[in-house]
């Protein structure tokens, strides 16, 4: 895993820009600076060597031919079968080398669609004058861009600030997008002015002219796996089990993070499996608090006969770390699971330099209960729905807010617009009263532009929700999260359940074989019986959370009081009121708004940090 950055006719300090990304890639960096047809461009480059530790691996690099050079951030993980397809010397065998050379051998389209892996990289065509910036099918890899003065890119805005002249300021309509989806999807941020390339895109930009076009590169699964669900277990145990031995090629040691829960356990078990037995570790808090993944994580490491290593931490640590956490990810996240993550991976570096999560596995697979509101509404019929739901409203205030959101959604007729209401944050009048507007900041046209990507195919609307998290929310919160706080300590993390073929398969079964009424990850769940104890199989799921609510109601309480009344309301970002008004409801417990009252807290300790 490394940083890459560079810039296109645009003054860049590439010590200092080195320097941005040193964390990301402590072991070695490199500069290189081009004319392509009188134009400047500069790659740069720092490596967090994993395959193929000696010199023959270092970045820039440049195909044998001299037409292609590359500074690139990833694994391929197919990237030996790739090289049976070039007739080329190769110095050393890092998967850098096989990309520039399968670039020199068949260019842009060809090689996005044939490697199978997490990247983002830069590519210069020195025949063709022209820049690429890529990043992976399913986002695993970040990287920004600004078009502001010139062209300039970074696998975080922290080099792109040293590489682009740019003033820190909010985009308002962002702001208004964050607020109603907990996100901003690429390839907006909440920064004006700097973009995230999305998921399975490609940015090409004109060494001549300038001109930049963005384009899809990611094809949507149109086939149908015909076989019964038998055969699916059988294929999925087979497509996973390769997906993982891809996935362990490393020359530097690896281990699991471990949670309480299925997806990772069977990462673990597979691994078993194929003869790896890896240390695990996991993050959790002192035994009062049902959040802890500790106690469930200990007995799946005893049941696979793996080395336990747990991580304890307390409200102190968190507090200790928020900052710190806040200016490594550079943007406002609401998982609360990333100050968590902080120190689990602070304490797995220590050991190993790359770590296998479970990550991925919910948006495919449909583990989460909105898939369940979705299959609910289709199987009763409107007007039974809207007269069950009545009763409800009149104890509407103390409810979960994740009920709350279900009975908002569930009677919406429209397709994309009941999505979401279904993600969302902040209604629209809550909107209001903290902005003065009630728009959703363009979120619906991010949402449209996933869920109606289809290759023509008619699927059921559940389908489309979990096409849209998997493009959106899954590479624009989640992965962007662990991306962010695991290369803070230079250590690599890899998701085999989000391998090209293995999502390929998923979304070919009949959505039966994913998700039923009270069903979830169906498939996935009778595959990990075949090596794990249906009591580990069926936990319930807990989605590493820590407990923020409980702890912002005691020991965090004055802190997040403060934070929410000085920095919030400054320059009328938010209104004071409204906020007020919220750390009501949630002091007294009056209304589920613990989710929201992070949501603020965590953008407006970002504004704090990167005063903007």
């Amino acid at each position: 895993m490394c940083g890459i950055f560079g810039a296109v006719n645009t003054p860049l300090d590439a010590a200092r820009c080195l320097l941005a990304l040193q964390h990301r890639g402590p072991d070695s960096n490199g500069v290189q600076c081009l004319d392509v047809g009188g134009a400047s461009v500069v790659l740069g480059h720092t490596r967090l060597a994993i395959l193929d530790l000696s010199p023959a691996g270092h970045q820039p690099i440049a195909s044998q031919d001299k037409r292609w050079c590359v500074s690139y951030n990833g694994e391929i993980y197919n990237h030996l079968e790739l090289r049976k397809h070039l007739d080329v010397s190769f110095r050393g065998h890092s998967d850098t080398e096989t990309l520039v050379e399968y670039l020199a051998a068949y260019g842009i389209g060809p090689t996005v669609q044939a490697v199978n892996g997490m990247f983002a990289f830069a590519a210069v065509d020195q025949y063709e004058r022209k820049l690429y910036l890529v990043r992976d099918p399913f986002g695993i890899k970040p990287v920004y861009y600004t078009l502001t003065e010139g062209f300039a890119f970074a696998s975080e805005i922290r080099a792109l600030a040293v590489a682009a002249s740019f003033r820190p300021a909010i985009d308002l309509d962002a702001l208004q997008c964050y607020l109603t989806l907990r996100f901003v999807p690429s390839p907006r941020t909440l920064w004006h002015g700097i973009y995230r390339l999305p998921a399975g895109h490609v940015l090409s930009v004109d060494l001549q002219t300038g001109q930049h076009a963005l384009s899809r590169y990611v094809e949507p699964t149109t086939t149908r796996f015909t076989g019964d669900i038998q055969e699916a277990v059988e294929t999925y145990h087979d497509l996973l089990s390769r997906a993982i031995n891809r996935q362990l090629l490393s020359d530097v040691p690896v281990g699991v993070l471990l949670s309480g829960g299925v997806d990772s356990a069977l990462i673990a078990a597979l691994a078993k499996e194929q003869g790896h037995a890896l240390p695990c570790y996991t993050v959790g808090y002192h035994p009062n608090h049902p959040e802890s993944e500790i106690p469930s994580a200990a007995e799946t490491a005893r049941v696979l006969g793996l080395p336990f290593i747990p991580v304890t931490i307390t409200p102190e640590d968190i507090m200790a770390s928020l900052d710190s956490v806040t200016m490594s990810l550079e943007e406002p996240i609401v998982s609360t699971g990333a100050l968590a993550m902080w120190h689990l991976v602070q304490r797995a570096r220590q050991d190993v330099t790359v770590a296998l999560t479970g990550q991925g596995s919910d948006e495919p697979w449909g583990g989460y209960t909105r898939y369940q509101n979705e299959m609910l509404r289709r199987l009763i019929p409107i007007p039974v729905l809207l007269h069950a739901l009545r009763p409800a409203r009149r104890v509407w205030q103390r409810m979960p807010e994740f009920v709350d959101r279900a009975l908002r959604s569930l009677p919406i007729r429209e397709r994309l617009q009941r999505f979401e209401e279904a993600y969302a944050l902040f209604t629209t009048s809550e909107r209001q009263t903290l902005t003065g507007r009630s728009d959703d900041g363009q979120a619906l046209q991010d949402i449209a532009y996933w869920a109606d990507w289809n290759g023509g195919v008619v699927r059921e609307p559940v389908e489309d929700m979990m096409r849209v998290d998997a493009r959106t929310c899954l590479p624009d919160d989640w992965l962007l999260y662990g991306d962010k706080v695991s290369m803070a300590f230079s250590l690599e993390t890899r998701v085999p359940i989000l391998d090209v073929d293995v999502v390929c398969f998923i979304e070919s079964l009949p959505r039966p074989y994913r998700v039923g009424l009270a069903k979830r990850k169906v498939v996935h769940k009778m595959m990990a019986k075949r090596l794990l104890p249906p009591a580990i199989v069926n936990r319930r799921k807990q989605g590493f959370p820590t407990p923020f609510v409980s702890w912002s109601r005691g020991p965090l309480r004055k802190r997040v009081t403060e934070l929410l009344l000085e920095e919030l309301p400054r320059d009328g970002l938010v209104q004071r009121d409204a906020i007020e008004r919220l750390l009501r409801d949630h002091f007294h417990c009056s209304r589920d708004v613990g989710r929201q009252i992070y949501a603020l807290f965590t953008l407006a300790n970002w504004r704090r940090q990167f005063a903007v």
